[in-house]
């Protein structure tokens, strides 16, 4: 028979560390919340380091607030990593806190590779990490138009990868028994009909009609999806600045201004090229190199991919401000990559500048002089 207290609950909406006395008033927390889809912990330290408490709560605003209010004193720092939660919760937790940072759990070290990793040491350990001013925030749009915007376009990329992944496994199936094609025929309608009828085995061509029906699907949801992204970018005037620029185009210009969001979170071009995975990364002990010069995989592949299609577009048409830039940096560099990553760069650059500066793309500014430095990395 199994024997329990009666008067003892079955379930606690959240846990306290044991009681403790402490010798003095506290006046400022360092508060960590470690964030999860069922269940948070928010774990605090005073000013001196010390473990305070933690509690354990279900996701949810009402619980956050109550438990940020449990917390007597009247300065509260509060620190969490960034995930799918961070930008909710920074918001739900803003009037309550003194302020509130989204940090990146990348550079979290601590935390990560800790001997007994738990939600509490987590908790506690972002709590003591932005106590020594040891996070690395994570930029957060300000306004909510633009933060709806950029989720638009992501899911028009998302759109965009789905058809692609579609269209290269109809290829691969085709493959598999015999039929080799070629180019984007086999994706027509009388396309279709020409190479099902290759296809001998009759539930290998329903395997195929399948994919067919799928793929019509990505492709009609990709059409909306950059519908409702222009549709969502008009009441931005810098994206029709933005697409004046060659090689940009609709969708770069949208891309752009969705992920970018504000310009002056740059204070320098050398961030903004590190954001587009276009910056240089560099490693050295005892002024020795530890190995070559690289660029650094950190940031958005779509936005060096805006950069990269402007080169690629300068070069099939042999004339253009961005193709006498290539043409300048090669004379210069002696190299074909290190030419291209420096024309990418130039285009980002140029981007940046006109956004900041509200003006229209000028081909003589273009290539007046090089706004970054030179690159010496290979091709990462």
């Amino acid at each position: 028979m199994c024997n329990y207290n009666r008067n003892r609950p079955l379930m606690k909406s959240y846990i306290l560390e044991p009681h403790r006395t402490f010798k003095s008033a506290v006046g400022v927390a360092w508060i960590g919340l470690d964030a999860h889809a069922k269940f948070s912990l928010l774990a605090w330290i005073d000013e001196q380091g010390e473990r305070r408490q933690h509690w354990r709560f279900p996701t949810s605003e009402r619980q956050l607030i109550k438990h940020l209010q449990l917390i007597p004193v009247p300065t509260k720092h509060l620190a969490l990593e960034e995930c799918g939660l961070g930008r909710w919760l920074a918001q739900v937790a803003a009037p309550h806190v003194t302020d509130a940072i989204v940090c990146d759990p990348r550079e979290n070290h601590r935390i990560s590779r800790h001997h007994h990793k738990c939600d509490e040491e987590d908790g506690y350990g972002l709590a003591h990490l932005h106590r020594l001013g040891a996070l690395k925030e994570v930029w957060q749009p300000a306004s909510e138009e633009r933060a709806v915007f950029k989720c638009a376009t992501q899911a028009y990329l998302d759109a965009v990868a789905r058809q692609t992944a579609l269209k290269l496994q109809l290829k691969a199936h085709y493959r598999q028994w015999g039929v080799i094609p070629t180019g984007s025929v086999v994706y027509s309608l009388l396309g279709r009909i020409e190479y099902l009828n290759q296809v001998r085995q009759r539930g290998v061509r329903e395997q195929l009609q399948l994919l067919y029906q799928m793929l019509d699907s990505a492709l009609e949801g990709e059409g909306k999806a950059r519908h409702l992204m222009v549709q969502l970018g008009k009441p931005f005037p810098e994206i029709e600045r933005l697409r004046t620029v060659p090689g940009v185009g609709v969708i770069g210009a949208h891309v752009f201004v969705a992920f970018i969001q504000e310009p002056s979170r740059f204070e320098t071009p050398q961030q903004l090229f590190r954001y587009c995975r276009l910056g240089i990364r560099d490693r050295s002990s005892d002024d020795k190199p530890l190995g070559f010069q690289q660029l650094d995989r950190c940031g958005h592949g779509v936005l060096k991919a805006i950069a990269y299609r402007a080169w690629l577009l300068a070069m099939r048409a042999h004339r253009g401000a961005v193709y006498e830039f290539y043409l300048q940096s090669l004379d210069r560099t002696h190299n074909t990559v290190h030419a291209r990553l420096n024309t990418e760069r130039k285009v980002l650059h140029t981007l940046w500048v006109l956004w900041q500066r509200q003006q229209q793309f000028d081909p003589k500014n273009f290539l007046g002089n090089e706004a970054q430095p030179t690159a010496m990395a290979t091709c990462g």
